[in-house]
């Protein structure tokens, strides 16, 4: 590499590291404690599982009559059926305000557990994504706050491995590029905590900076699916309405004939949640997960609340999976993609171990860039003398 483009790459992976470098290392660390936010609360919240027995589960009307006894001052939204060893949670939820969770045992109607909670109540995870996504700042500012400095981190680990990169491959330099030397000084180990766990775990940052900047600007995700489409726009997700003309026509416990028809379509679907109607206008809104906790291996379907009549909605996230065009679920994949979800447990401990050497990264080129400063100063000082 010529000096004064070496030089230009240096410059620029210190002074945007260093700018950046706290930001980058709390949204790594929240990152790391989120990652595993399923395994931990189903360790922790027993009552979400039952014993599989060999009968019929409750039927969705059942399911809320049972729950409406526990809540009686408000009015179901939801309703999530999961695999034979998973309870039935009833939702209530008014936006911004509260919202409360009944689990049902499917098989008896046993209520196993009541949750409530207000707006403002502490919520670990939620703490742990609020730092993540928005550095515990309002919304509007610490999104971009986030944003730039990850596009910042992202610039720092390209330079980093243009810098890392030898000039020439041998036996020599693949050893010291890829290993950390045994038994050597503080600042020696320190430098090789930086040069090789950074570059083993660069394509996976720079996956997840580009996919976690989907939230930050509207501008690029925009934009990144306008490449990834070949030119077409991102319609926005919106849901189509259902026909009040219809209401005297309308069907006898359609919720109840909606869920027996959805099982009986996708009888290997591992969980099925449908939000039901709150106007006269609203749509029954189902997720029919393929794979348990994928998001983008979801259905998301819209049926009319008085006859049940199949509805389109618009967006990537519309519509059956199967049936989407590559962008789409390309799009429906980003989130999984970004917390490691894609393959499973072991993709999600590929993502964290990245994570965890992306929040190191800034403090440990920091030292090194301290270590130089300071030799350079003590030279300089002995020199005078």
């Amino acid at each position: 590499m010529h000096q004064t483009v070496r030089k230009i790459f240096l410059a620029l992976h210190l002074y945007l590291g260093l700018i950046s470098g706290i930001v980058v290392s709390i949204v790594c660390i929240t990152g790391c404690l989120y990652i595993f936010k399923d395994e931990i609360n189903d360790l922790r919240q027993p009552w979400k599982f039952v014993t599989a027995q060999q009968q019929e589960m409750l039927l969705p009307t059942q399911a809320i009559a049972i729950a409406d006894q526990e809540i009686p001052e408000m009015k179901a939204t939801a309703v999530t059926y999961g695999e034979s060893t998973d309870a039935i949670m009833v939702d209530y939820i008014i936006w911004g305000q509260k919202a409360s969770h009944v689990y049902i045992n499917p098989y008896d109607g046993e209520v196993l557990k009541v949750i409530h909670r207000k707006t403002g109540d502490f919520e670990f995870f939620s703490f742990i994504l609020n730092g993540h996504r928005y550095l515990w700042l309002p919304r509007e500012i610490g999104r971009p706050v986030v944003g730039t400095c990850v596009i910042l981190f992202l610039i720092t680990l390209v330079t980093g491995m243009m810098l890392w990169w030898p000039k020439y491959w041998s036996r020599k330099t693949i050893r010291r590029s890829f290993t950390i030397k045994k038994g050597s000084s503080f600042w020696r180990l320190n430098f090789d905590l930086h040069h090789v766990l950074g570059a083993y775990a660069m394509i996976i940052l720079c996956m997840l900076c580009l996919t976690g900047l989907v939230w930050s600007f509207q501008w690029y995700s925009t934009g990144l699916y306008y490449i990834t489409s070949g030119g077409k726009e991102l319609k926005p997700y919106t849901l189509p309405q259902s026909d009040t003309l219809q209401i005297t026509k309308a069907l006898q416990e359609p919720l109840d004939k909606l869920y027996q028809q959805l099982r009986q379509e996708e009888p290997g679907a591992k969980t099925l949640y449908i939000v039901l109607p709150y106007n006269e206008s609203a749509v029954f809104r189902v997720s029919l997960e393929h794979v348990r906790r994928s998001y983008y291996r979801t259905d998301n379907l819209f049926f009319d609340q008085y006859t049940l009549q199949p509805l389109e909605g618009s967006g990537p996230y519309a519509g059956k999976y199967k049936e989407a065009s590559a962008p789409d679920k390309l799009r429906r994949m980003n989130l999984e993609l970004h917390d490691g979800r894609i393959f499973g447990i072991w993709s999600k401990i590929i993502v964290f171990l990245a994570s965890l050497t992306g929040a190191s990264l800034p403090i440990t080129g920091m030292l090194i860039w301290y270590k130089k400063r300071f030799s350079f100063r003590h030279r300089k000082l002995r020199a005078t003398r």
